[in-house]
């Protein structure tokens, strides 16, 4: 089952660094406006048309003193804008997750604004050299357009204060993390196409060799085709250690080798190997939602913690993670999930790679906010709402309904263990009664 985005380790590091970057709108309007303004300021004295009077901006002085207008005013309004990102990253810190504001850095509205505030300041400082007082000739085009930009960048910033108010809501910070999170799921994951057994990872001879790390880092995809043929050529079967998000440590294991053949000596190819095992895994500074699931989920659940924390108290936004981890979680259940075992033509396993299982996911969802809030009743009943959901997706897997059933006891037993009112306890006991009967695939009772 080959699932695995085929491209280096190496390509993959670009892709990354562009998806993350924030100076790359910023810096292509540095060199638009810089080659906009060359372009214009030479046509305007190569052209005598003026259009009627409409391109007359009057004498140099003037022109240089609106576009003098224009550039400061950009200036200006760019460093508002930058000061205003700024202010809206430490909120959404303090008050969501500490990993939240890369959904602000990433935001191309907000980069596509700051571009154009850019573009204008630089497009006329270079046209701004062009204007001499002691010349009779204006490049009247060029400052019309600047003119022309000013009003562009007055509309974009209008468009950048609505963005970045709404950007800041936590629907919408929800909304994203969620959104790129089933993307992630429906990218890396098959669908889903009967509940038959699946292989386990092979178990790790004696004889096998570790394959170490030359860096440290944080796993951000893993590549294991690239190792098929070279496994199958010197008959060996390779078994990473880590899965998608764990830190690599230099000098520790990244995968283990062995010969198929119990009785043969293990190939003198030890450095090859781990060349191209280290070449297959793309180590990066942070995780990344593209190809780790699990870190969506993460993001979710920091979220929740931290809004039924004694500092913020808002089992409302807690609620809302909730609903937004659980359409994530339904679509886990129609997906493939668990190890990949790689064969070669033959059938033979030669490579396998450890993923998360169905109840993995599941756990990380379910556990910390049962720790956090077990007295909480309405995130309880909200979790067990959840539950619900996520089991009447998982009917055709007896194996995710055992684990679903699994959850909903454990928060059965939390809830009696931390809340006294009899009441609120029996709305828990009744909603994991109709988690129970959506695991059995019966229609809910709305008595």
């Amino acid at each position: 089952m080959h699932i695995m985005i085929n491209y280096s380790a190496t390509l993959g590091r670009i892709r990354m660094l562009l998806h993350q970057a924030f100076w790359i709108f910023p810096m292509f309007a540095i060199i638009g406006g810089i080659l906009t303004a060359t372009f214009v300021t030479r046509l305007d004295f190569t052209t005598s048309a003026s259009l009627g009077g409409l391109l007359d901006t009057g004498g140099p002085v003037g022109a240089r003193n609106l576009v003098e207008t224009v550039a400061s005013t950009s200036l200006t309004v760019v460093t508002i804008a930058f000061s205003v990102t700024i202010v809206a990253l430490q909120v959404a810190a303090a008050q969501y997750s500490p990993r939240v504001p890369r959904q602000f850095i990433r935001d191309r509205a907000t980069q596509l604004t700051l571009a154009v505030f850019i573009f204008t300041f630089v497009y006329s400082l270079a046209v701004l050299r062009s204007i001499r007082e002691d010349s009779q000739i204006v490049p009247q085009f060029a400052v019309t357009l600047a003119f022309v930009f000013a009003l562009i960048s007055v509309a974009a910033f209008v468009y950048f204060i609505h963005h970045i108010v709404h950007a800041i809501r936590i629907e919408q910070i929800l909304r994203s993390v969620e959104k790129r999170t089933v993307a992630a799921v429906k990218s890396n994951y098959e669908l889903r196409a009967d509940d038959d057994p699946k292989p386990a990872l092979p178990e790790i001879p004696a004889r096998a060799v570790p394959v170490l790390a030359t860096s440290s880092g944080i796993i951000q995809r893993i590549n294991a085709d690239l190792l098929l043929d070279f496994a199958a050529e010197h008959d060996l079967v390779i078994e990473y250690v880590n899965m998608l998000g764990d830190q690599a440590v230099m000098d520790t294991a990244l995968a283990w080798a062995w010969t198929r053949d119990c009785d043969a000596d293990f190939p003198d190819i030890e450095t090859e190997l781990r060349k191209r095992i280290v070449k297959s895994l793309q180590l990066g500074r942070e995780r990344s939602v593209q190809a780790d699931v699990a870190f969506g989920l993460t993001q979710l659940v920091d979220i929740a913690l931290r809004a039924v924390s004694t500092a913020i108290n808002d089992p409302t936004t807690a609620c809302a993670s909730i609903r937004s981890a659980e359409i994530v979680l339904v679509q886990l259940c129609k997906h493939e999930l668990g190890d990949v075992l790689l064969e070669d033509e033959d059938g033979t396993v030669r490579v396998a790679v450890p993923r998360r299982p169905f109840e993995a996911y599941l756990d990380m969802v379910v556990t910390p906010l049962r720790h956090a809030c077990p007295d909480d009743i309405a995130v309880m009943l909200r979790l067990s709402e959840m539950l619900e959901d996520v089991g009447r997706a998982s009917v055709e897997s007896d194996e995710q309904r055992e684990h679903v059933a699994h959850q909903i006891e454990l928060v059965e037993r939390a809830v009696d263990h931390a809340v006294h009112e009899q009441e609120d306890v029996s709305k828990v006991h009744c909603a994991a009664e109709a988690v129970e009967t959506a695991l059995d695939g019966k229609p809910p009772s709305l008595s």
